[in-house]
């Protein structure tokens, strides 16, 4: 199972996706686990990402993912399957494009 990700090439964003959206409990065991992270703030910019393995701290539904640094991931078409909005945990090896804030598309590996 992938515990981190790997940019490996950004395009800008066309997709007016929303995002999935944790409730109140789910999000107070999130925030603990984003609360924690110590590690520098990185530029969600494919300048800041390009070739940067950056662990994955948390999810929701594996398809909302919280990655070391501040950086917060879509999984808009997941090749994973899951069930009941769920996405399914990626194995390592798999490549996938997500959503990266409001302006970008990243594609990346999961390592």
């Amino acid at each position: 199972m992938a515990t981190s990700v790997k940019f490996l090439s950004f395009r800008s964003c066309t997709i007016g996706n929303l995002r999935p959206t944790p409730n109140v409990t789910e999000w107070e065991a999130i925030r603990a686990t984003l609360e924690a992270d110590t590690s520098p703030r990185l530029e969600r910019t494919p300048e800041g990402l390009h070739g940067k393995e950056l662990n994955i701290l948390t999810s929701y539904r594996s398809s909302l993912m919280w990655l070391e640094g501040g950086i917060v991931i879509t999984r808009h078409d997941p090749n994973t399957e899951g069930g009941h909005g769920y996405a399914g945990w990626p194995p390592r090896g798999i490549k996938e494009e997500v959503l990266l804030g409001e302006n970008w598309v990243a594609e990346i590996e999961f390592v």
